[in-house]
């Protein structure tokens, strides 16, 4: 079981300064000093049959004054009779103890700053001394409680630990009977990353990451590999089996796929290559096994901020966004139910529009989105869409209380403490019976090890096995006609959460200059590629832009959109035009300019040549030149020119589509002329000839006027 851990800080002063029970005083200097972390808890669900419960870890003198006097016991409070009741003790917020072991010295019993010690405590629960008394089927709160007296201080609770225990049987009676109407479970099985990865992806190039990290992941032990791992180790439970969808994120596929076939990643220094390429091979397949068969759903590409991507140029990307079922299969041998997205928020109009209209039926959505109150499924007001919402109570177990309480003992967002309380909330659910549907999100970005996430899930096949649930699959429960309607809130926190305008700025400006280069783009006969094909790494770069991952109040999302641009430039500066290394020198007043182009895009480009700061030299008109594929290979045209004046002088030639777009860096001309152009020449003398005749009519006009006096 991956660690429990608290940490106590100025805000559980209230729990340190209240009265103590059983041989602790409290103090009132209590600075944050110990860290408990519970490595192992066994077992995890209490049934008739169960005798003991054990539990071990670590504590860890994180002050800077000797503790001694360490003891560890357990606290058992009243069963949660209440969903209100639940949810407060999710909270982190200590319960009274209704029942308690006797406190164990831990071993040493005297820490050092800085020195950890062992914590393993095992008791019965039977009620005799110094164990715990469990009277009776429920949901219990549990808290591991340490005290100890820091030097210069007296005794007081330094740590502690607060979470739920689920009891399907009172140990040594009788087990809880089933409900006679058990609610149906369904589970969401999340496998998406922490956030993007992807910083370049040239067309038919190495895929190029921002870090490592995703290697890491992929491998034994990793997040990815403890999601996909847990599954398959479950997966001959068919009850199991039958209640779980996976949730795919095409990004993450993606991504994955690409560093099958070899990557670079980016650093200080430059690109270096990646070092998951076997790992990534190893993990695809054993998703590819995993979801054989299987429900499969996805999630916007990227985990997308879907109301910042519909603000975008009218929606352009949002199909990007959406419309990924084709390649999801591709990389992963599944279809994904049609129709169906896993949202990560709440949306605005423009976006439930654009779903509409990308073909989404259902949404699976969180119901604090929603203004219905129940888990039934309901019609989204103004929309056709049907949105199925989670349960409530099992998701803010697993993903840890949002709201922390004054007298919380526990850090509410741990996610180990969450699995075992979504665990609980399952079981409570089991108990109180009821019918309906329980339909369970885990946290889109969770991480826990193999064996934390196996247990979740055995946890769930057991409470199936004993009938206090019923395996759904997913696609029986969104049968279910929906029960009313209801409107999906857009709030002020929803839009202070979103993408930043300057991102959503920055995506618009790069998505006009993309559909300008897009207009000048066609299919070279010879390459016969796809311009949209060669444009698409960028689309989803730019969806990438707008990741729920990203943490808001950090400038990643920012960052993101400058890697797009720097993607469009890279774009834009494969049409180039070539600088010649010495002077050009006219043969003649009117000789023609020679100009090489170049063209490393696979398709066709039309430019459009512009000579600038060309002062002394006149040039023919010029039109549009159609630049074919290839990799570089020269693109001579020349310009007609003639020389206003003899000497030495420069002209930039400077590239760009029909629309405008710049393409690549203009170049500068170093030119030379040693004679005029034959307008140039005829012009100059016709000047000279005018000039005289002028001259000569003035002189004689002079001469006429002195005879005349």
């Amino acid at each position: 079981m991956k660690r429990f851990a608290a940490v106590v800080s100025v805000a559980f002063l209230v729990v340190l300064l209240a009265p103590l029970r059983v041989g602790a005083q409290p103090v009132t200097d209590t600075p944050s000093r110990l860290r408990l972390d519970v490595t192992q808890m066994n077992p995890r669900v209490l049934t008739s049959t169960s005798s003991t419960l054990n539990i071990t870890g670590t504590v860890t003198n994180t002050g800077d004054r000797r503790i001694s006097d360490l003891q560890v016991r357990l606290e058992l409070g009243e069963r949660l009779g209440t969903e209100r009741q639940v949810r407060t003790a999710m909270s982190g917020t200590p319960a009274t103890p209704v029942t308690n072991t006797k406190f164990l010295d831990l071993d040493p019993a005297t820490l050092e700053p800085g020195q950890t010690g062992q914590l393993t405590i095992t008791v019965r629960l039977d009620g005799s001394a110094g164990g715990l008394r469990v009277p009776s089927a429920g949901t219990y709160p549990l808290l591991v409680n340490v005290n100890g007296t820091p030097d210069y201080g007296g005794a007081a609770r330094l740590a502690s630990l607060s979470l739920l225990l689920p009891v399907l049987g009172a140990p040594g009676k009788a087990p809880a009977s089933p409900p006679d109407d058990p609610a149906k479970v369904t589970v969401v099985w999340p496998v998406a990353d922490t956030r993007p990865r992807v910083v370049a992806a040239p067309f038919n190039g190495r895929v190029v990451l921002g870090d490592d990290v995703l290697a890491g992941d992929l491998r034994p032990g990793g997040r990815l590999d403890a999601l996909v791992s847990s599954a398959l180790a479950v997966r001959d439970d068919a009850q199991v089996s039958r209640s779980l969808c996976y949730a795919v994120d095409p990004d993450l596929l993606d991504t994955v796929d690409a560093m099958s076939r070899g990557y670079d990643v980016r650093t200080p220094q430059g690109n270096v290559p990646g070092s998951g390429t076997d790992a990534a091979k190893t993990w695809l397949a054993s998703l590819k096994q995993l979801v054989a068969n299987q429900c499969v759903i996805q999630m916007p590409y990227a985990d997308a901020d879907l109301s910042a991507l519909a603000g975008v140029r009218g929606g352009d990307l949002m199909t990007y966004a959406l419309n990924t079922a084709q390649h999801v299969q591709q990389v992963i041998g599944a279809q994904p139910l049609p129709g169906v997205l896993w949202t990560g928020g709440s949306l605005d109009s423009a976006a439930l529009t654009a779903l509409q209209n990308a073909g989404i039926k259902t949404l699976v959505a969180d119901p604090a989105d929603l203004s219905s109150d129940g888990e039934s499924a309901v019609t989204v007001k103004g929309t056709s869409l049907r949105a199925q919402p989670a349960d409530s109570l099992v998701a803010t177990g697993l993903a840890g209380a949002t709201s922390r309480s004054a007298t919380a003992a526990t850090p509410p967002d741990d996610p180990a403490v969450g699995a075992q309380n979504g665990l609980a909330a399952l079981a409570y659910r089991g108990l109180t019976g009821g019918g309906g549907s329980v339909l369970v999100t885990p946290p889109r970005r969770w991480s826990l090890p193999q064996t934390e996430l196996t247990q979740l899930l055995q946890g769930v096949g057991e409470l199936v096995g004993r009938r206090m649930l019923t395996a759904t699959p997913l696609t029986q429960l969104l049968t279910q006609a929906a029960s009313g309607t209801a409107t999906m809130s857009y709030t002020a926190e929803d839009v202070a959460a979103a993408t930043p305008a300057s991102v959503t700025d920055t995506m618009s400006s790069v998505e006009s200059t993309m559909a300008d280069l897009r207009s000048a783009m066609s299919v070279d006969p010879v390459a016969q590629v796809d311009p949209d094909q060669l444009l698409m790494p960028l689309r989803y770069a730019l969806v990438r832009n707008t990741s729920t991952a990203w943490q808001p109040g950090t400038d990643a999302a920012e960052v993101s959109a400058g890697d797009s641009r720097t993607q469009l430039q890279s774009l834009l500066g494969q049409v180039t035009v070539d600088t010649p290394g010495v002077p050009i020198s006219l043969a003649s007043g009117s000789a023609p300019l020679p100009v090489f182009l170049h063209n490393f895009l696979p398709v066709q480009v039309d430019v459009r040549v512009a000579l600038n700061n060309n002062t002394g030299l006149r040039t023919g008109d010029i039109g549009d030149v159609l630049l074919p594929a290839g990799l570089g290979s020269n693109n001579k045209i020349t310009i007609p020119a003639e020389a206003l004046r003899a000497g030495r002088f420069s002209v930039t030639v400077a590239l760009s589509t029909p629309g405008g777009t710049q393409l690549g860096s203009p170049a500068r001309f170093e030119l030379r002329s040693n004679q005029y152009g034959v307008v140039t020449l005829v012009l100059t003398i016709a000047g000279g000839v005018a000039l005289v005749l002028l001259s000569g009519r003035q002189i004689y006009r002079r001469v006429r006027a002195r005879r005349a006096k």
